[in-house]
């Protein structure tokens, strides 16, 4: 991670934990060719927006991933139509 990438990252952890909203959740960034990805969970599809929002918004993110962001609310569902 150069310079610029570990600058960012420091940025949008400290935007992420200063949101009452969802500081206190288990996710975390990885940067990778200007990608932010967000991986870890998240209780609802809200919170899952909330965050992307916040590292939308941080200066210097070009581009955000959240493949790897689970959300508890669609994995009940699924496990109930199964």
């Amino acid at each position: 991670m150069d310079v610029r990438e570990a600058v960012l990252a420091s940025a949008i952890r400290s935007r992420l934990s200063k949101d009452k909203r969802v500081g206190d959740l288990p996710v975390c960034t990885h940067m990778l060719d200007d990608v932010v990805y967000l991986i870890g969970r998240v209780d609802t599809l809200e919170q899952r927006d909330i965050v992307e929002f916040i590292v939308k918004g941080t200066p210097g993110v070009k581009k955000v991933n959240t493949d790897e962001l689970e959300v508890r609310e669609l994995s009940r569902l699924r496990n109930k139509a199964a």
